[in-house]
């Protein structure tokens, strides 16, 4: 099946791209053109199904920026870089032998310029260079362009602006578009296409869920119902109060997304537990599911994916911890402590989403999840082993003993 490529874009770059395109097997282009790069988000919203969208340059892309994080397919744009100023320079000077001082420019990036020249040691007289940006009119840009030339400080323009390229046309002024190069194009149409195949091998991935509902629950059915609707999800009952759902990465994350399953769980006031396991098969989905339950408690939701991270609780917060680790420095520290490699992880974790370098036994506990017992045993470890060191004590407002203060004596990063 082919990958449907809405692109937006100016009618000339239309035609180039499309000569372009048939060294590209499974894609299909759609083109929305505009007169102005400013008209992109007008035509965002024209857009008809498709599996990617592709800008036809940096403005384009500037222009519609805010609204692509409610999009929910790829995108991509065609960058201007230093290989497509020096392959218009190039061509410029082979076919019409313009000096280069004799020259106006304007592009995105002026330092772009500068590099091209520096790379290739000209060290005369530079050309004249206009700098793009959203925020300016580009009648700003065309202006400076025909004051030059009615000024004879140039001879040539060279315009990234197709309008900007059609006005100086029409007054006679020599010009000619930004070349992109064709090799560019070619690699950002294989990206882009990638990057869809990708998005739908992810959407498409196998996921497991179980439900598990306590047994006076009198809305088990409603629950079930609810969930298997939010998630677009068959089921398959396990025992009286477990069941398994089956579904795709995409569903979930659609259900998450819109959050469907907040609401779900803010309306429902009697506990049930829910985790989701991530797979290259229903099998592997499924271990990974069981392994999500034991870290679920009521009213939370926790995912395990096919790399072994942990991600949740849902909805309240979406951390994410790594089950699985081959970092020798995690696993000589689980060695000499004789703690998890999952517990270091999560200690890594604790220390750089705290925004202090110190914490005490309670901010720990709360954090895992855990006893201040348990936590109080992890610490002895770390502290016996120079992992962590007591910094100081916080006297609390209620009479007993100090709370120690601790600091991690390891690298987190």
């Amino acid at each position: 099946m082919s990958t449907k490529i809405a692109i937006i874009c100016s009618k000339a770059f239309m035609k180039r791209i499309i000569s372009i395109a048939q060294n590209i097997t499974d894609i299909q282009l759609e083109f929305y053109l505009y007169s102005h790069p400013s008209e992109a988000p007008t035509l965002m919203k024209q857009i008809k199904p498709c599996d990617a969208i592709l800008f036809g340059g940096t403005l384009p892309y500037l222009h519609t920026q805010s609204l692509l994080s409610e999009v929910p397919i790829p995108w991509n744009y065609i960058k201007q870089d230093e290989t497509t100023i020096s392959t218009t320079l190039l061509s410029l000077v082979a076919k019409h032998a313009v000096a280069i001082d004799r020259i106006s420019i304007d592009v995105m990036n002026p330092a772009f310029v500068d590099n091209v020249l520096a790379e290739i040691e000209f060290h005369g007289q530079k050309p004249y260079v206009q700098h793009i940006s959203i925020t300016e009119p580009t009648e700003n840009i065309l202006k400076r362009h025909i004051a030059l030339w009615n000024s004879k400080n140039i001879d040539f323009v060279i315009t990234s602006i197709h309008s900007v390229f059609d006005e100086l046309q029409a007054l006679q002024i020599p010009s000619m578009r930004m070349l992109d190069a064709t090799k560019s194009i070619i690699q950002c149409l294989e990206e882009t296409k990638s990057k869809s195949l990708l998005t739908k091998s992810e959407a498409f991935k196998a996921v497991v869920g179980l439900l598990e509902i306590p047994k006076d629950c009198s809305i088990g059915s409603t629950v079930l119902s609810q969930i298997t609707k939010a998630t677009f999800s068959t089921f398959k009952q396990i025992s009286t109060h477990s069941f398994e759902l089956y579904t795709t990465a995409g569903n979930l994350q659609n259900a998450l997304e819109k959050d469907n399953l907040e609401q779900l769980i803010q309306q429902v006031e009697q506990p049930f537990k829910l985790a989701f396991g991530y797979g290259y098969s229903i099998l592997e989905a499924t271990q990974n599911a069981q392994h999500a339950l034991t870290f679920t408690k009521p009213f939370e939701i926790y995912i395990l994916d096919e790399h072994k991270n942990l991600l949740g609780p849902f909805p309240n917060t979406e951390g994410k911890v790594s089950l699985k680790t081959d970092d020798p420095y995690v696993l000589h520290m689980a060695k000499l402590t004789s703690l998890s490699p999952l517990n270091i992880s999560k200690l890594i974790n604790f220390s750089n989403e705290r925004q202090s370098a110190q914490f005490t036994s309670q901010n720990l506990s709360e954090y895992l999840q855990v006893t201040r017992r348990t936590t109080e045993r992890i610490i002895k470890k770390l502290v016996d082993n120079g992992y962590v060191k007591i910094v100081g004590e916080e006297m609390t407002h209620q009479q007993g003993r100090p709370r120690k203060i601790y600091q991690l004596n390891f690298s987190t990063y």
